[in-house]
C-alpha cells in the first residue's frame, strides 16, 4: 500500500501546517495498524510545494517516520490559488500509483479548504472532506472512513481506492519525531524539482485575488434594564430576534 501525504509549510516560524500534521500522523497510524495486523508492507510519502526552506518540513515528516519525499520548489507571492497549488501536487502524485492521498481540511493562513478537493478532481479520484476517523481497507480496495458534519453528526462512507482524504484535526494526536530518525533525515534525500521544469508555461489560475483585509474590530453592547423577571424577558425576546434561540 502507498500513501502520499501533502503537506504546507505556514507560519513566521516556517512549520508544518497544523492539519498536515494530523494528515501525516494518520498516515502512519494507518502504516502501523496494517503492517501490524495484515504484516504487508506500506510505504509513506509526503510532498510539499514551496520555497528552498520548506525542505525543513520534510525533513521534520522523515522524523515522525515518512519514507520519501517531493519537494517542488516555488517563489510564490502571499496568495496562492488552490487550484494552482493542487495541479502542482497532482504532477507529484502521478509519480507512483498511490492507494490515498491524505491532505489537511485545509491550511491555517489561507484556510480555503478547497485544495484537497480540487487535488481529488484533477486526478479524477474520490474524495472525503473532514475526515475523522478511518479503518483498513478492505481486501475489494474499499476504505471505511467517518467524515464530521455540523451539529456533531457523522457521515460515514466506504470509498473505493485510489482515493482522496482531507483530515481534520481532532483525529489524532501527531507524534514527535525521533531523534534517531531525525539523526537519520539527513542523510535521506528529497527529491526535488523546480516548478518551471514541470511547467514550462505557468498554470492559469482559476480564480483572481482581489484583496486580503482582517475585519475591522468592533464592540457593541446593551445593558438590560428594570427588574430580574423584566431583564429575563429582555434577554428572551433579544435571543429570539437573533434568531439564537
Amino acid at each position: 500500500m502507498k500513501i502520499l501525504v501533502c503537506i504546507k509549510q505556514v507560519g513566521s516560524e516556517g512549520e508544518v501546517n497544523r492539519f498536515d500534521a494530523h494528515a501525516l500522523e494518520e498516515a502512519l497510524d494507518l502504516k502501523d495498524r496494517f503492517e501490524t495486523q495484515l504484516s504487508e508492507s506500506v510505504t509513506v510519502d509526503v510532498v510539499t510545494v514551496g520555497p528552498v526552506e520548506a525542505a525543513r518540513i520534510i525533513k521534520r515528516a522523515f522524523g515522525m517516520g515518512a519514507d520519501t519525499g517531493y519537494h517542488i520548489v516555488a517563489e510564490d507571492p502571499e496568495y496562492v490559488s488552490p487550484f494552482v497549488t493542487a495541479t502542482r501536487l497532482a504532477s507529484a502524485a502521478k509519480k507512483r500509483p498511490y492507494d490515498l492521498i491524505l491532505t489537511g481540511i485545509m491550511s491555517t493562513d489561507m484556510m480555503t479548504g478547497q485544495t484537497g478537493p480540487m487535488l481529488a478532481k484533477i486526478m479524477g479520484l474520490p474524495c472525503a472532506t473532514a475526515v475523522i476517523k478511518t479503518n483498513l481497507p478492505t481486501n475489494d480496495n474499499l476504505i471505511e472512513v467517518e467524515r464530521e458534519l455540523e451539529n456533531g453528526f457523522r457521515d460515514c462512507l466506504k470509498i473505493r481506492m485510489p482515493a482522496v482524504l482531507t483530515i481534520q484535526a481532532g483525529i489524532n494526536t501527531p507524534r514527535y519525531p525521533r531523534l534517531s530518525k531525525m539523526l537519520a533525515a539527513g542523510q535521506k534525500e528529497i527529491k526535488t524539482f523546480k516548478e518551471t521544469d514541470i511547467f514550462p508555461e505557468p498554470i492559469e489560475e482559476r480564480e483572481i485575488y482581489i484583496g486580503l483585509a482582517l475585519p475591522e474590530k468592533t464592540r457593541s453592547g446593551r445593558v438590560l434594564e428594570g427588574s430580574l423577571p423584566d431583564k429575563a424577558e429582555q434577554l428572551l425576546a433579544l435571543l429570539k430576534e437573533k434568531d439564537l434561540i
